[in-house]
């Protein structure tokens, strides 16, 4: 028996029907902004390359990434799709090229992510036994003040194998540094001379990259 109410409840509702109207078109614009967010929070997790983090030179790095993407695979794209469906208007062909470019985009940063993370593990292992290093040589050779306060300490790379490392002195201008190496299939530190902070020091090693903190 027919019942008046049962198509209206297979019917979406009103709001979706008319969500997806506006979208028809305009999905891009969505996808774009959906696309840089997600970029970025995965390469906090899974950085493409070095140790990672996201300042705004990567933020807008990716705004232009997504930008080609979605120009480029949104012209090339849209070809395709009507060739497959002539009836198919121009701008929308257009546009659901463009979203798809932009969640390849994503997977392309997924995956480089997964692909880097061997090496970013193994790079943040080699940091941690450069900094024990220095902090073996802290703690024989600093004053008391500094010993006490091993576990909060910078370390600045100066070279990919040289690593300067800081720790907290009584005068907040002042560090007690080391500058550690390797040597003979480890590492070796020495006591830096230089009591400016990795944040204050200058010279040809440059910005600091990376800043690495580590506070109790």
């Amino acid at each position: 028996m027919w019942r008046p109410g049962s198509t209206l409840a297979r019917e979406p509702p009103l709001w979706l029907a008319r969500l997806r109207w506006r979208l028809r078109g305009e999905s891009a614009r969505l996808a774009f902004v959906l696309a840089v967010l997600a970029q970025a929070g995965l390469l906090a997790l899974l950085p493409v390359k070095g140790d990672g983090g996201v300042s705004w030179t990567t933020i807008a790095q990716l705004v232009a990434f997504d930008l080609v993407l979605a120009v480029v695979g949104g012209a090339l794209g849209a070809r395709s799709l009507r060739r497959r469906d002539p009836s198919l208007p121009r701008i929308v062909a257009r546009d659901r090229a463009a979203t798809f470019a932009l969640v390849a985009g994503v997977v392309a940063v997924l995956v480089g992510g997964i692909v880097h993370r061997p090496a970013l593990t193994a790079e943040r292992e080699k940091v941690e036994r450069m900094v024990a290093e220095a902090k073996r040589v802290a703690a024989r050779r600093a004053p008391e003040y500094t010993k006490a306060r091993l576990r909060t300490y910078d370390a600045r790379r100066l070279a990919p194998s040289i690593l300067r490392v800081c720790f907290p002195t009584r005068s907040p201008e002042r560090a007690w540094c080391t500058v550690v190496r390797p040597d003979r299939g480890g590492y070796r530190a020495r006591k830096d001379d230089d009591t400016r902070p990795n944040d204050q020091a200058g010279g040809t090693a440059g910005p600091p990259r990376p800043m690495v903190r580590r506070t109790p």
